[in-house]
C-alpha cells in the first residue's frame, strides 16, 4: 500500500508543472526556472500595466538575479523593474514586475519589449541569461483618427492636380473652415441681428453677442486641428496638437461662461434689482460677480491641469496650506467682508439714513459695500469712510428709524422767585412759534421741572423735531424764540452764582 503511494506524489508534481507552464514561455535551467505569465497587454494612455515573472531557485547554492529592459520606450513612457536585482536562497522563489507607465499625452503605439533576466550562481560565480519578449498595446485618445489626404478630414480627396495630395486637402479645406467663419461673422450673425430688431426684448441680442465671439473662435481652433490632422504629421506633434485643441476648449467654455455672467446672469438680475427698495440685490450681485470671476479660473487650472494627467491630490493639499496663509493675510479684508455681508442681510440702515458718528458728529448714509461704508459728515462735510468690520463692532444708532422725527431737549434755568406756570406758559409758547416743532398728539412740547438748588430752578422742554436733519435749526430757532418772549415778559434767566468769603486775620 505504502508503495502504491509513493509513485503519486511525483506523478502529481509533474502533472501541476506541466499544467502551470502550459499558458506562459519557461526559461529553465540546473539553477534556476524563470517563467514568464504575460506574453502582451494593451493600456490606455494615463494608466500603467504590468508584465510579471516568476523567479525559483532550483539548485543549492544561492542566486544573484538582475533584470534588465534591453529595449527602448518612448520619451513620454516610463517604466520601472520591481525588484532590479534580488537574492534567491535554496528553494526560494520570487515575482519579478515590469511597471509600464504612459503619460496622457502618450500617442497610441504597438510596442516590443525585451527583458534581460541575469542569474549568476554566488558560489561558482557561473551566469547565465536570458531573454523575454513582450508585446505592449498603447491607446491613447489624441491622434487616433484617420484623416490623412481627406477634406475637412471627412471626405476622399479626388481633387485634380496639383491639389490631388494631402497638402491639396489641407489648403481646401483651411478655406472651408476659414469662408464658414466668415460667413458666420458677416452674413448670419447680421441677419439675426435683423431678425431680433422685430422682437421687443434686447435678450435676443445681447445673447447672439454673448456667443459670437467663443462660437468664431471654437470653428477656428477644431478647423485648424481637423486640417492639419490631414498632412498625416508625427503622431507625437499631432498628440500634441490635439490636446492644445482641448486646452482651447476649456479656455472658450471658461470664456463662454464669463460673458454669460457677466451680461446676462449679472445685467438681468440688476436690472431686476432695480425695482426694489432694497439695496440686498445690488451687493449680493456684486458679491456673485465676484465668486464667478474666482470660480471660473479656479475650474479652469484644474480641468487643464487634469488634461496633462497632472495629481491634483498633491495642488488641492498645496491649494488649501497655501489658503490657510492667504486667508491670515487677507483676514482684515475678509473681515470686511463678511461684516458688508452681514450689514446687508440684517440692514440697521439703508443709503439715505443718518447716523451718528464716533466723535459726535452726524452724518448720513452714502454708499454700502462689501468691505467700507461710506458717509457724508454734515457738521463738516466731509466723506468719511468706515471699514464694515469697525461699523460692525459698535452700537449702531439710526437717526431715521423708526421715522424722520427726532426728539430734543431745551433746558433754561430761571430765578427760584419766578413763577413756575407763567415760564412754562412761555417756554410752551416759544415751541408753539418755532415752525421745525411738531405740536399734536404725542408729539406736543412736554415741559418739566428738572432740579432745584442754589436759588435756581431748571427746566426742561422736551421737544419733536419734523426732520432729524432739522434738529439744530429748531434749537436755534427755539433759543431765539424763547429769549424774545423772557424779554419781552421782564424774566430773567438765573446766572451761575458763587459766593465768596474773606476772612479778616
Amino acid at each position: 500500500m505504502l508503495r502504491r503511494w509513493r509513485f503519486f506524489w511525483p506523478l502529481l508534481a509533474i502533472a501541476i508543472l506541466l499544467v502551470s507552464i502550459s499558458p506562459g514561455l519557461l526559461a529553465s535551467s540546473e539553477d534556476a526556472t524563470i517563467y514568464q505569465m504575460d506574453e502582451q497587454m494593451e493600456m490606455d494612455t494615463g494608466s500603467t500595466g504590468s508584465f510579471q515573472w516568476v523567479v525559483y531557485n532550483n539548485g543549492t547554492d544561492p542566486l544573484l538575479l538582475t533584470a534588465e529592459l534591453v529595449s527602448g520606450l518612448p520619451s513620454r513612457m516610463s517604466f520601472e523593474l520591481e525588484p532590479a536585482f534580488l537574492v534567491l536562497e535554496p528553494g526560494q522563489g520570487q515575482d519579478v514586475f515590469l511597471n509600464v507607465t504612459a503619460d496622457v499625452d502618450m500617442y497610441s503605439d504597438d510596442l516590443d519589449l525585451q527583458v534581460l533576466f541575469n542569474v549568476t550562481d554566488m558560489v561558482t560565480e557561473v551566469s547565465e541569461e536570458s531573454v523575454f519578449s513582450v508585446a505592449l498595446e498603447v491607446n491613447s485618445v489624441y491622434g487616433h483618427l484617420d484623416r490623412y489626404n481627406k477634406i475637412m478630414g471627412i471626405w476622399d480627396n479626388s481633387l485634380p492636380a496639383p491639389f490631388e495630395g494631402s497638402w491639396g486637402a489641407f489648403l481646401v479645406s483651411l478655406l472651408i473652415w476659414l469662408s464658414i467663419a466668415f460667413v458666420i461673422m458677416e452674413v448670419f450673425e447680421p441677419a439675426l441681428h435683423a431678425l431680433t430688431k422685430k422682437t421687443a426684448s434686447e435678450w435676443d441680442d445681447i445673447l447672439i453677442d454673448v456667443l459670437k465671439h467663443p462660437m468664431i473662435l471654437l470653428i477656428l481652433a477644431y478647423g485648424a486641428i481637423s486640417s492639419l490632422e490631414i498632412l498625416a504629421l508625427n503622431p507625437e506633434f499631432m498628440t500634441d496638437l490635439e490636446i492644445l485643441y482641448h486646452v482651447v476648449l476649456v479656455l472658450v467654455g471658461a470664456l463662454l461662461a464669463y460673458r454669460l455672467l457677466v451680461k446676462v446672469v449679472v445685467r438681468y438680475v440688476r436690472e431686476r434689482s432695480k425695482t426694489t427698495d432694497t439695496e440686498k440685490d445690488d451687493i449680493l450681485v456684486g458679491a456673485v460677480e465676484m465668486l464667478g470671476k474666482v470660480l471660473i479660473p479656479v475650474i479652469v487650472i484644474f480641468t487643464i491641469a487634469a488634461t496633462f494627467g497632472m495629481n491634483l491630490g498633491g495642488a488641492i493639499i498645496g491649494l488649501g496650506f497655501l489658503g490657510l496663509i492667504v486667508g491670515y493675510a487677507t483676514q482684515a479684508w475678509l473681515s470686511n467682508v463678511f461684516a458688508g455681508i452681514q450689514l446687508l442681510l440684517d440692514r440697521p440702515f439703508k443709503i439715505g439714513d443718518w447716523v451718528p458718528l464716533g466723535n459726535g458728529h452726524t452724518a448720513q448714509v452714502m454708499y454700502i459695500g462689501l468691505q467700507t461704508c461710506r458717509f457724508v459728515n454734515l457738521d463738516t462735510n466731509e466723506e468719511v469712510v468706515m471699514p464694515n468690520s469697525l461699523v460692525r463692532n459698535q452700537v449702531i444708532v439710526n437717526m431715521s428709524a423708526p421715522d424722520a422725527r427726532y426728539i430734543v431737549n431745551v433746558k433754561v434755568k430761571v430765578p427760584v422767585d419766578e413763577d413756575p406756570k407763567r415760564v412754562e406758559a412761555l417756554m410752551m409758547e416759544a415751541a408753539r412759534a418755532t415752525t421745525q416743532i411738531l405740536q399734536e398728539g404725542k408729539c406736543a412740547p412736554v415741559v418739566r421741572v428738572s432740579d432745584l438748588k442754589e436759588g435756581r430752578v431748571l427746566f426742561t422742554v422736551f421737544l419733536w423735531v419734523d426732520k432729524v436733519q432739522n434738529r439744530h435749526q429748531a434749537r436755534t430757532d427755539y433759543g431765539s424764540n424763547l429769549y424774545r418772549l423772557f424779554n419781552e415778559n421782564k424774566v430773567e434767566f438765573a446766572l451761575p452764582r458763587r459766593t465768596v468769603w474773606f476772612r479778616k486775620e
